[in-house]
């Protein structure tokens, strides 16, 4: 379901979800998350990259770590370390491990 985005809430970057993981009618599907995390992990593996990170919100991290897909996820995906600057309880970030290669020809 998509989040309800717009200026009014600067875009979903005001909705708070609380400590349950709702926000008025609205509930985070960590087992969806925990199979896109998977997808996103397995699918950069078959393409010979890796994830360098996941900037996810650490207060839902039990949470997502007690879906299905949760001990794949503890053993395989590297976490942000400490506090990000901005709450990522509506939103995750993956950063992939891709080397560049160089512009000169």
């Amino acid at each position: 379901m998509p989040l309800p985005a717009g200026i009014s809430n600067k875009f979903g970057y005001s909705i708070e979800f609380d400590a349950q993981a709702k926000y008025e009618s609205l509930r985070i599907d960590f087992e969806a998350m925990a199979e896109h995390l998977y997808a996103l992990s397995t699918g950069a593996e078959s393409a010979g990259i890796g994830i360098s990170r996941v900037i996810f919100d650490p207060a839902y991290l039990p949470q997502l770590l007690a879906t299905r897909r949760g001990d794949y996820i503890k053993s395989q995906i590297p976490f942000m370390k400490g506090t990000p600057w901005v709450r990522h309880d509506e939103h995750y970030h993956v950063d992939f491990e891709i080397q560049c290669r160089s512009n000169e020809s």
